[in-house]
């Protein structure tokens, strides 16, 4: 992403946090949308138009899989989350390793750009509230494949030792 792109993704994320903790003259939603829209803008300017159809195809098929796999259901949920885990390995071998990694770092960044807006937008903000979500949103952008890596590894160690 270039110097202009952050800047435009970081002053339309600016913009949605105070309309967002103002008082509700504005149109928070929308800025929002554009804070959003000009993160994603960005996040893929190195691959190629199909790699990017590839990617969003394995995004989309692993939110899939997971909503399927969650309990009950069934015998129906669990024949299409069979289906849709075969269709999820077919396209992660036709995708290549560097295309799964990407594919699932976005997946996790939507994850968490979700849970930081829910937890902004339900709760009574105050000034350092809308600088906490303000800091959150710009780290998680920043992320990278090996930030999530170091991330699950550090959550199976403390898991692992709380065991």
């Amino acid at each position: 992403m270039s110097k202009y792109d952050e800047g435009a993704a970081g002053e339309s994320l600016r913009k949605a946090v105070e309309q967002l903790s103002g008082d509700g003259a504005g149109d928070g939603a929308q800025a929002a949308q554009e804070a959003l829209q000009a993160l994603h803008d960005g996040a893929g300017q190195e691959w190629t138009p199909e790699q990017e159809t590839q990617i969003q195809a394995m995004v989309d098929q692993i939110r899939k899989v997971r909503d399927l796999s969650r309990p009950g259901g069934g015998g129906w949920r669990r024949r299409r989350a069979w289906r849709a885990q075969g269709r999820l390995a077919d396209l992660m071998t036709t995708g290549g390793p560097e295309l799964v990694n990407e594919a699932e770092l976005r997946h996790w960044k939507n994850q968490m750009m979700v849970e930081v807006l829910l937890e902004f937008a339900c709760s009574a903000t105050k000034p350092a509230d809308t600088t906490k979500a303000l800091n959150r949103i710009e780290t998680l952008h920043a992320a990278a494949w090996d930030d999530l890596q170091q991330a699950k590894k550090a959550l199976a160690e403390r898991q692992a030792s709380a065991s």
